[in-house]
């Protein structure tokens, strides 16, 4: 422990340890034990593995789930004179080879990365090669399903340390309730007594208000001149974007310089609005959630909660970054009965429909592997194809992938590379490279109008010629470093190696999606729980520092802070969350009249309540639709029983006096005959799909699915339909398919 005290003096300038840092030091560097770190925001958890990884041997490889973190993080170290540097998808193909050389000569101590990045077999070919002294696992409540964010990519990282054998690992948080160090301590081995550090999240210098509002000018008789007497700088945080930007214009036209901050600004506008706030005395930030991971400012006088937090894990975090100096700050929270059904509508809206999963494991099934053994899906076009939104959808993988074992993630690739000539001489060399990858290339790139720029998908090119995909991209990147071409690579594609066969009959399929299904509804049902469990906090006739300290495990730490709503008034909040359980008629049939689709009663209550989703965006359903949000003062579950009522009525049919303008209602029209008969490969002059994709299982276990179209469309106008045409890879197919068992109810 001497070199360690001896580091934090000497590399970071700080004279004495403080909270439980140096026990938690002692038990990596001297007992050799894996260690969860429990320390509130702006709590000094980061020096709990930089100082041990300045002592040991090796490399110190630290997880952290956003760039903006790393950044700041490797920003810090190098101006303390350490070596340190992080591997992200930002880094320049020179910078990205720098960091890789340094990491395998020994020289780097601290290596940054994302959780993806330990899907990468290059990155982990190159983990081999060197010694790995610790593992430093950062915001580690993401491991758990029960937690505030869940990240699936999280639950591989102790599978990574078990892999490689790392000999000790630190997993550190600032928001973790008892059931969540459960989770962390199981999955990474780590004793729950004396193996957890935790400080108080209690800080006597906060003091937490709730002021109940039921509209905006409510808000804004309180808000406007607390923020015009403040003494330093406040961030109000938001639900939605939009209102960001309206809560910002709103201070403006009192006299108050605020700026907005969300994820839906171009990146160069959020680093200014937060340089800026960085360095201002008093500004003012109205923002997302996604404004404060990495704020490191410690004289921050207001945190305000414009609209209440979704989670207290969330409320823990947001209001931690108050008054780090020490010195008196204000934490408000508004409650307003408006508010709670967005939120709760929010927790609701993001399950799917149970149909989309089982026609979306179907395609997973029905996918013939690659010349080398892998599947390879768009994740972006399925979440499009079957109205999965991102975030489920990997959720979705990850349940494949770790609670099946059927899969298992592998490195992801480009499948699309735009080409065009940088040399005369180097693009003669292009035309006259005779290798098998190459003539693959000229084969099937396709010009564009200009004919300055081919591009080729590699999936295709290697499907028609018999080539490794690899292959063929690695020859696009040799041209490319000889300096030939230049390259711009889109359309990433996930891989995974099979590790056992998924099913694929109907009962297989639908038993499987059963149980994804089942794990949705409880996520959602945790979710609301969060909220309500917010509402609790800010109403029970309890001091709040005593109720927040004691969700998170800290019951003695205060019984009364004196500061609260609670303390100086000594009774709790009137407030009772009120929403409407009967939606109106009218307003029902508005959005029916605008919404055909009639398959999934979810869908069309998203629409009513303002949740958007990749097929409402694909329909022009979304947010520019005028009736998008028209009922969010509708209860959701009332919202979703009353559209399935008349979902009911057709038969879950969709309506076909609607041209959509959605590419998933593209096959409402394709006949079952037609479209069986062309996808088995029969002759056609439209061509006909890739025998390869129905042979053997395949065939039958769609024949299981596909059933007729309604009567209601006849002969003479489905046998005037086109068929679609092949466009030379699976993934149309599977797509086109889709569509169709989708029209078939299935």
């Amino acid at each position: 422990m001497e070199q360690a005290r001896k580091v934090l003096t000497e590399t970071f300038g700080l004279p004495s340890f403080r909270l439980s840092q140096e026990p938690a030091i002692q038990r990596l560097l001297v007992d050799n034990e894996n260690t969860l770190v429990v320390f509130p925001t702006g709590g000094g958890k980061s020096l709990t593995y930089q100082v041990p990884a300045l002592c040991l041997e090796g490399l110190t490889l630290v997880v952290s789930p956003l760039l903006s973190l790393m950044k700041d993080q490797v920003d810090a170290l190098v101006q303390a004179g350490v070596k340190a540097a992080s591997l992200d998808s930002t880094l320049t193909r020179e910078r990205a080879a720098w960091v890789k050389d340094e990491v395998l000569s020994g020289s780097l101590k601290i290596l940054y990365v994302s959780p993806e990045r330990l899907n990468n077999e290059a990155f982990l070919a190159m983990m081999r090669r060197i010694n790995i002294s610790l593992l430093a696992v950062d915001e580690s409540h993401c491991i758990s399903q029960w937690g505030a964010s869940f990240r699936p990519d999280y639950l591989k990282i102790a599978r990574f340390a078990e892999e490689f054998d790392v000999p000790r690992v630190v997993c550190l948080t600032a928001t973790a309730t008892k059931k969540v160090v459960e989770d962390i301590c199981t999955g990474f081995h780590i004793d729950k007594e004396a193996g957890v550090f935790r400080a108080p999240v209690y800080r006597p210098n906060l003091a937490f208000q709730v002021q109940v509002a039921q509209t905006a000018d409510e808000k804004l008789k309180h808000l406007v001149p607390l923020l015009q007497s403040r003494t330093g700088p406040a961030i109000v945080y938001v639900t939605l974007q939009k209102q960001a930007e309206e809560i910002a214009d709103i201070l403006c036209s009192h006299g108050l310089m605020a700026t907005a901050y969300h994820a839906g600004l171009p990146s160069e506008e959020r680093e200014r609005v937060q340089t800026d706030f960085m360095q201002s005395e008093n500004g003012i930030v109205c923002a997302t959630i996604a404004f404060g991971m990495g704020i490191d400012k410690a004289n921050i006088r207001h945190v305000v909660h414009y609209h209440a937090p979704k989670t207290l894990e969330n409320y823990s975090q947001e209001v931690g970054r108050a008054g780090r100096d020490g010195l008196e700050s204000t934490c408000l929270m508004f409650l307003s009965s408006d508010d709670i059904p967005v939120l709760e509508g929010f927790a609701r809206g993001d399950t799917c429909a149970k149909r989309d999963l089982e026609l979306w494991l179907q395609e997973i099934a029905l996918q013939e592997p690659a010349l080398d053994g892998t599947l390879a899906f768009n994740h972006y076009q399925q979440s499009k194809t079957y109205d999965i939104k991102p975030t489920f959808l990997n959720q979705c993988y990850a349940q494949l992938e770790l609670h099946h074992k059927y899969l298992r993630a592998v490195t992801p690739f480009y499948s699309v590379y735009e080409i065009s000539a940088r040399t005369d001489d180097g693009w003669a060399m292009v035309l006259e490279d005779r290798s098998p990858a190459a003539t693959a290339i000229r084969e099937h790139w396709k010009c564009n109008r200009k004919g300055d720029t081919y591009k080729i998908d590699v999936v295709t090119a290697a499907e028609y010629s018999k080539i490794d995909r690899a292959e063929i991209a690695r020859q696009v990147s040799n041209w490319q470093i000889d300096g030939c071409i230049s390259v711009k690579a889109s359309q990433v594609r996930a891989r995974y190696q099979i590790l056992n066969p998924l099913p694929k009959t109907t009962a297989g399929i639908q038993e499987l999606a059963n149980e994804l299904y089942e794990r949705m509804l409880d996520r959602e049902q945790e979710a609301v729980a969060k909220l309500r469990q917010v509402i609790r906090f800010a109403t029970n006739d309890n001091c709040f520092a005593n109720a927040i300290s004691s969700y998170f495990g800290d019951e003695d730490t205060v019984l009364l802070c004196g500061k609260c709503s609670f303390c100086t008034t000594g009774t709790g909040i009137e407030f009772t969350p009120q929403t409407e359980s009967v939606p109106d008629p009218e307003q029902l049939q508005a959005i029916l009249q605008a919404c055909p689709e009639r398959d999934d009663p979810r869908l069309l209550a998203r629409m009513a309540f303002g949740i958007t989703s990749p097929r409402l965006r694909a329909g022009k359903w979304s947010t520019s639709h005028p009736l998008f949000g028209s009922m969010v003062s509708v209860d959701f579950n009332a919202l979703v029983a009353a559209f399935d009522k008349e979902c009911q009525k057709v038969g879950y049919a969709n309506s076909q006096s609607h041209t959509s303008t959605s590419a998933l209602r593209t096959m409402q029209k394709r006949s079952y005959t037609q479209s069986a008969y062309f996808a088995r490969g029969s002759s056609s002059s439209r061509g006909g799909a890739p025998k390869a994709l129905f042979s053997t299982h395949a065939w039958p276990a769609l024949a299981q699915y596909v059933r007729p179209l309604p009567a209601t469309l006849g002969f003479e106008t489905r046998a005037k339909v086109p068929m679609p045409p092949y466009h030379g890879f699976m993934g149309n197919w599977t797509r086109h398919l889709h569509r169709l068992m989708r029209w078939s109810h299935i």
